[in-house]
């Protein structure tokens, strides 16, 4: 079935409105010029704007009309979204995010750190000033705050998780779950959601579909944050090795090796530049040989079943179920 606007179009549609709003918010504040100018340039640079398709989409199928404010409400996460990954960027001591240099890596620490800090207010502004009124306003914050405190501590999670040798697959999920499912899928969709005054029971299947989908989409991203191909990525697919990220992936290889390989395992994932390229691809071929990738990708697939199921029993008009149905293949199928 076809439905409006597609995804392309709410792309388009999204970016135009960052567009004015950061030329306004520039003007407003032009001592800020510089970090609004650097956040423009993250923006420019790409990204699947899926936080504000699933905000959008959670509207529509709670019974909201297409209008300019749920555009502007839906691209406030995308501007949430940018303050999450310079900031991760800077965590992760990253060079590279969607083909460009990181903002960290362009202009320091110090810029980065409030390039992503102003980002994050501006993100409020963009959703307190889509042109909703007060209380449906009130209704959708309560999810947007939520969010934005779950997202702050799945990161700080994933710090900690980092000076561990291993990790749970269980502790594994939940920062999956806290530091990017949420955040990407579930809330967006409650936010959306209560933006069109969706009632409790409403909103309870709504995160019976979204809840397994935003941990299906971060599996997907840490499939391809060792699997992938660097040009269609954005960033090298070895920088999860390197950095040493305790994901799922991890966990599942940690409990599956024995001997000498998980010594090596341990030992060297996450030596960064002290990994060889036949080190980092020798811990590759671990994840392959454990099982790892195999069980993440079942888990994957389980996940979005269970998404899928959830989704068929949404009452909701037949253009929304045809995006959100799109919207679950582009989450966790995707190449990017």
């Amino acid at each position: 079935m076809d439905y409006s606007p597609s995804i392309d179009e709410l792309r388009r549609a999204v970016d135009v409105h960052l567009e004015g709003f950061l030329a306004e918010k520039r003007e407003q504040l032009p001592d800020g010029a510089p970090l609004i100018d650097e956040m423009t340039r993250m923006l420019g640079a790409g990204g699947k704007r899926l936080r504000p398709a699933f905000c959008l989409w959670g509207f529509r199928a709670a019974g909201g009309h297409r209008s300019d404010p749920i555009v502007a409400a839906a691209a406030s996460l995308e501007l949430l979204h940018t303050f999450a990954l310079v900031h991760d960027d800077i965590m992760d001591v990253s060079d590279e995010r969607r083909g460009l240099p990181t903002t960290f890596a362009q202009h320091g620490v110090n810029v980065a750190l409030l390039a992503g800090d102003l980002a994050l207010v501006l993100a409020d502004a963009c959703l307190m000033e889509s042109g909703f009124e007060a209380a449906s306003l009130d209704r959708a914050f309560a999810a947007y705050s939520r969010m934005r405190q779950e997202v702050i501590v799945g990161q700080y999670l994933d710090v900690k998780a980092g000076e561990r040798v291993s990790v749970s697959v269980e502790a594994a999920r939940r920062i999956a779950v806290l530091k990017s499912g949420r955040y990407s899928i579930e809330e967006p969709l409650l936010i959306g959601a209560s933006l069109a005054g969706a009632d409790d029971d409403w909103m309870a299947h709504l995160q019976a579909f979204g809840a397994p989908l935003g941990e299906a989409f971060q599996l997907r991203d840490d499939l391809l944050g060792s699997f992938g191909d660097r040009s269609s990525v954005g960033k090298p697919v070895d920088s999860d090795i390197r950095e040493g990220k305790r994901h799922v992936l991890f966990a599942f290889a940690v409990a599956a090796l024995q001997g000498e390989q998980l010594d090596f395992f341990v030992s060297r994932w996450g030596g960064r530049g002290s990994l060889t390229v036949d080190e980092v691809e020798r811990l590759r071929q671990l994840l392959v040989s454990s099982g790892a990738k195999v069980r993440t990708e079942d888990l994957l697939a389980d996940l979005c079943d269970e998404a899928r199921a959830a989704l068929a029993q949404l009452d909701m008009p037949g253009d929304s179920a045809a995006a959100l149905a799109d919207l679950t293949r582009l989450a966790t199928e995707r190449s990017v």
